[in-house]
Formats: structure tokens, C-alpha cells, sequence
């Protein structure tokens, strides 16, 4: 019974993870298309904004070869007007250029975000399953210093003293790192403390 309920739950997470990547593929399909479009965004402001400087520069050059007003008029009109609205154009393409960018970095993140929150999910329910069924856990849950795991785990190592000191140390305290003449004692003799930095409980 356990074993078709894994299979079954096996199927499930395979389907799901189909599903996740086919539409992970349409979102790339969607991403390059827009990338696409931005790209041409990028290429029409970098052609709009250097256009319009250089007829801004025809316009002004034109006006100030002559002295009639009714000369000078066209030049602004032709050159400096349409000069500046080039410019102005050109620069809103760059503008609209960098917020695409923003959104697709933002999509990103999000994605990235959604990813690593389903990966959590997934260590989670499978511990929790694994609980469940009396075994251990995936991802063993991490205590604090002196906590019951760090007790445990500690428990089945020797620790070392000197000679003639009250205190006794880990292998790994950096009182005792590359001392000679230590003894290994097993934290229960009468007369010794446990150290403060390795053993701060």
C-alpha cells in the first residue's frame, strides 16, 4: 500500500514538474520576443538622438550664414525644432529601453524567488513525510550551540585537558591547538569545568 502510494506521488511530482517546465520554455519563448523589442527600442534611440543633434547643428549653421529673418525661419523650424524633437523622441526610446530592462530583471528575480520557495517547500514535505514515517529526516534541522544534537554529537568525543588545569577542552579549542603533554578525559572527572570557549554551556 505504501509503495503504490509512493509511485502515485512519484507520478504526481513528475507531472508537476513537466508542467513547470513547459511553462518555463513558453516564459523563455515570451522573454526572447520582448528582448527582441526592447533591443529595437535601444537601436532607434541611439539613431534618433544623434539625428537630432546633427540637424540642430544644420539648423543653427543655416541661420547664422545670413541675416534675413525670413531665412533664418526655416532653419529654426527645419534644423532646431525638428532637431529637438528627434532628441526628445530618441531619448524616450531609451527611457522606455531601461524600463524593460527593469521588468525583466524583476520577472527574474521573481522567478528565481518562486524557484527557491517551491525548493523549500518540496525539502519541507518531504521531511515531513519522512517523519512521519519514523525515518530521518533530509535535511536535519540545525540547533544552537549547546543545544541536544550539539550535546549528543559532542558526548561520543574525547576532550583533552592539561596536566594540572580545571577546564577541559575539545580537540578543536584553540586553548589546547598545538599544545603537548594533554590528557583525554571524558568531561566527567571530579575537579573539571568545561571550557568557555568551546563548550559555552
Amino acid at each position: 500500500m505504501s509503495s503504490t502510494t509512493a509511485e502515485i506521488a512519484v507520478e504526481r511530482d513528475s507531472a508537476e514538474r513537466q508542467r513547470s517546465l513547459s511553462a518555463a520554455v513558453r516564459e523563455l519563448r515570451t522573454k526572447a520576443g520582448g528582448t527582441d523589442g526592447a533591443r529595437a527600442m535601444l537601436v532607434a534611440g541611439g539613431i534618433l538622438m544623434p539625428l537630432g543633434f546633427v540637424l540642430i547643428l544644420l539648423g543653427w549653421s543655416g541661420a547664422s550664414n545670413t541675416v534675413n529673418l525670413y531665412e533664418q525661419i526655416p532653419y529654426s523650424i527645419s534644423g532646431g525644432m525638428l532637431g529637438l524633437g528627434l532628441v526628445f523622441a530618441g531619448g524616450f526610446c531609451y527611457f522606455a529601453y531601461w524600463l524593460t530592462q527593469l521588468v525583466y530583471a524583476t520577472r527574474r528575480d521573481s522567478a528565481d524567488t518562486r524557484m527557491i520557495l517551491e525548493r523549500i517547500e518540496e525539502l519541507l514535505t518531504a521531511n515531513a513525510a519522512m517523519a512521519s514515517a519514523g525515518a530521518a529526516p533530509a535535511v536535519a534541522p540545525r540547533r544552537a550551540s549547546g543545544g541536544t544534537a550539539t550535546a549528543t554529537a559532542t558526548a561520543t568525543k574525547p576532550y583533552l585537558a592539561t596536566p594540572t588545569g580545571t577546564m577541559y577542552h575539545r580537540p578543536d579549542c584553540p586553548a589546547v591547538a598545538g599544545r603537548d603533554g594533554l590528557r583525554q578525559v571524558d568531561g566527567s572527572e571530579s575537579g573539571l569545568n568545561p571550557c568557555r570557549i568551546c563548550e559555552p554551556e
